[in-house]
């Protein structure tokens, strides 16, 4: 089975991040872009690939962030600028299972100036389009001449069927073709990251993989 993985701190914390150096306006993939990412007139850019898949350049990348909001908490697994931000605990984790990640680290402090600690901007370098689509419900909806992204109502039932043989045993991956939905972990994984108790993500629906 397969799942999104959503980050739910967030909303629960009312998190806010602000960017003491860098420029969060110029983050981009490394060369050469992936070639679903490079649409006409311009690219997909690195904020809105919830997960990454592809390797990223590390120009631009802030290395502090000031954390602030009502009872804020960070916990292993936070997003800031729409990118994963992540402890040691949540890599550790993931590494068992597969190398294929990248991270950069970034100094957080409070309000006050005092260190939250050290985290990390996270993401999965695999890229996989292993949806079977005669086995998949998810409504799709073309956006550009041979193209097109997955918009599933799951709360009307919709769902995915994956490939296992497509995956290659892939366990932390982005669907080009869902870009914004964040990226996909393997049952395996997801277990995992449940008995090490990582904190917090969404209960997300799971998905076949055959």
């Amino acid at each position: 089975m397969a799942r999104f993985l959503n980050p739910e701190s967030t909303g629960m914390y009312r998190l806010n991040f602000d960017a003491l150096d860098g420029d969060t306006e110029a983050l981009s993939f490394a060369d050469p872009i992936p070639e679903p990412y490079r649409w006409p007139g311009g690219n997909l850019g690195l904020r809105r690939i919830y997960g990454g898949g592809a390797p990223v350049s590390t120009a631009n990348f802030p290395t502090r962030l000031r954390v602030s909001g009502r009872d804020a908490k960070l916990v292993d697994f936070n997003t800031a600028y729409h990118i994963y931000l992540v402890n040691r605990r949540f890599i550790a984790v993931v590494e068992r299972f597969q190398a294929e990640i990248q991270y950069i680290p970034v100094e957080c402090v409070w309000e006050s100036g005092k260190s939250a600690g050290e985290y990390y901007f996270f993401f999965t370098t695999i890229l996989r389009d292993a949806v079977i689509r005669e086995k998949t419900t998810a409504t799709w909806t073309p956006a550009l001449p041979g193209r097109g992204l997955w918009q599933p109502k799951l709360y009307a039932g919709e769902t995915f069927t994956f490939d296992r043989a497509g995956l290659a045993g892939a366990h932390m991956w982005v669907d080009p073709n869902m870009p914004t939905k964040g990226a996909l972990v393997s049952e395996d994984l997801y277990a995992a990251l449940r008995a090490a108790n990582i904190q917090s993500f969404y209960e997300e629906s799971h998905f076949a993989e055959v």
